[in-house]
């Protein structure tokens, strides 16, 4: 149908050419009639064909909090390279922005993200939270483990330097991976803390953002 237009024979007001209230009423009603029956069918094709749709991505967010580590903090023996870092993901500050209720990547029963729910291309964004307690000057490294069982490989997230013994020292540490291939995806990664020296670390939690492509 072409849109109907009201009073198409007036050509000055009060000329008395134009349509009558119900006729005017009929062409407005004709006209909505048509938007909506237009409407419905273009959100139909939109999601039935969603897998076509390109160039737009989605985000969605998680803050997991631990609450183990805060009375029975993590020991590192100086020189170890498996100090992997835990998180129940229940104290109170765990929250998450996700809509479209997505997986949860992160979990607790294995301390391991789990990506298999992410395709290749999606983004990881982290940023770590921990504390950590030394007895002298102290080198530490943040590393995080990829694709272990599969193709295992690690990445270097922070290299810090702390001259002096102290207690409750913040590390704040971002860092973003992107799923390249199916080995990143299937194999998942984890937090390694790693140094010549002992300690004892407290983590607060993370932060973890997706971006799905």
């Amino acid at each position: 149908m072409t849109q109907q237009f009201l009073n198409p024979a007036s050509t000055a007001p009060n000329d008395k050419l134009g349509d009558t209230p119900h006729s005017a009423s009929d062409k407005i009603n004709s006209n909505f009639t048509e938007n909506y029956t237009s409407i419905a069918t273009n959100e139909a094709a939109i999601l039935a064909n969603t897998a076509l749709i390109t160039g737009f991505t989605e985000t969605y967010w998680f803050d997991a909090n631990d609450t183990v580590t805060a009375t029975t903090p993590i020991s590192h023996t100086g020189g170890a390279a498996n100090t992997y870092l835990t998180n129940d993901a229940v104290g109170g500050n765990t929250t998450s922005y996700n809509p479209n209720s997505k997986d949860t990547l992160w979990k607790p029963a294995t301390n391991k993200f789990d990506f298999t729910s992410l395709k290749i291309g999606d983004v990881v964004n982290f940023r770590l939270d921990i504390e950590f307690n030394n007895a002298a000057a102290q080198e530490v490294d943040l590393i995080i483990s990829l694709a272990e069982g599969t193709a295992p490989y690690e990445k270097h997230m922070a290299h810090l330097y702390y001259k002096t013994a102290a207690t409750g020292t913040p590390i704040t540490a971002p860092f973003e991976i992107y799923i390249g291939d199916a080995e990143t995806r299937d194999g998942g990664c984890r937090f390694r803390f790693s140094s010549a020296a002992a300690a004892s670390i407290k983590v607060n939690g993370w932060y973890y953002r997706i971006t799905e492509v």
